[in-house]
């Protein structure tokens, strides 16, 4: 009889594992997957980050034209530039989103930064004086539109906002995925 005839006869002893020449390719495998794998994985992570935070941008642009266009009152959105960047609204005039519960509307704080998102910096803005206002009546940013850009050195998202207070997103450079060039 033998052993695949009886599998009452497999035990530990008779069972044979796996040798030292079959872990090592296995162990070879796994770290050259991973070694070409990597760079990959972190320039998608690097790419989220810029997508989220035009995303956030995108969002709170169209936020403010909303508030401003159910309340009927002007919203004013505050833009700084740099690696310390920020977006912020209010309902109360001009703010300065680097300065806490500054940027309120309805009394609740208003701002996107880059604190929750390192390694992204704002740049190329377009807006005068890093200021833009949501007419309250038509919900319009007439004479208050522009542009600016979100990005990590290799991947950038630009946010456009035109006079009539519509926003949008469009790829800049890299491939943050999703979006029409500019």
């Amino acid at each position: 009889m033998d052993k695949l005839s009886n599998p009452s006869r497999y035990t530990l002893a008779t069972c044979g594992g796996i040798s030292l020449t079959e872990l090592l390719i296995v162990v070879t495998v796994v770290a050259i997957t991973v070694t070409l794998g990597a760079p990959a994985v972190l320039d998608t992570f690097r790419s989220q980050r810029v997508k989220g935070a035009a995303q956030s941008g995108y969002f709170m642009l169209q936020y403010a034209r909303s508030m401003a266009i159910s309340t009927g009152n002007d919203i004013a959105i505050d833009f700084v530039p740099g690696s310390n960047w920020c977006l912020g609204l209010s309902d109360s005039g001009p703010c300065d989103c680097n300065i806490a519960d500054s940027c309120n509307v309805d009394n609740v704080e208003h701002l996107v930064n880059a604190y929750d998102y390192p390694g992204v910096y704002l740049s190329k803005l377009t807006f005068d004086d890093g200021l833009a206002v949501i007419d309250g009546r038509r919900g319009m940013a007439a004479g208050n539109a522009g542009t600016l850009e979100l990005t990590d050195g290799e991947h950038a998202l630009r946010l456009v906002m035109s006079n009539l207070g519509r926003v949008r997103i469009c790829a800049k450079s890299g491939t943050p995925g999703g979006y029409p060039p500019c």
